[in-house]
């Protein structure tokens, strides 16, 4: 058998942890109710040490094994959302998202709630 005929003698492609946090971050942003995927404040000053401060994955992490990858994000989740739905429909989505574009399965996907901020122009409103 030749080489063109077995993958494994072609070579092989490896997928760093920083662009598949970078494609987690990207497909939670695509779901409804997230604000914003952000860093945590530990995690932000951390960044800030480092060579690069961060870059894009900022707000997500990974972890990448054999084929396999598992994942954290902090969001931000727009105010008033149900938080358990929103967060279940984002780690489905970024799931399903960084499995398409890595060919990776995806074991986990953590997620911590960061803040609940208000949007549009309920914002400035207050109940007394």
């Amino acid at each position: 058998m030749d080489a063109e005929a077995r993958p494994e003698l072609r070579g092989r492609t490896v997928i760093a942890p920083r662009a598949v946090a970078s494609i987690a971050r990207q497909a939670a942003g695509e779901v409804e109710g997230v604000e914003l995927v952000s860093r945590s404040g530990l995690g932000r000053f951390l960044a800030g040490l480092r060579p690069g401060g961060g870059g894009n994955g900022e707000g997500a992490s990974a972890e990448v094994g054999q084929g396999s990858t598992s994942l954290a994000l902090h969001l931000s989740l727009r105010w008033p959302s149900p938080v358990g739905q929103v967060a279940d429909a984002a780690r489905r989505h970024v799931q399903a998202r960084v499995s398409e574009l890595t060919g990776y399965v995806v074991t986990e996907v953590d997620i911590v709630v960061d803040s609940l901020p208000a949007s549009g122009p309920n914002r400035a409103r207050r109940v007394s």
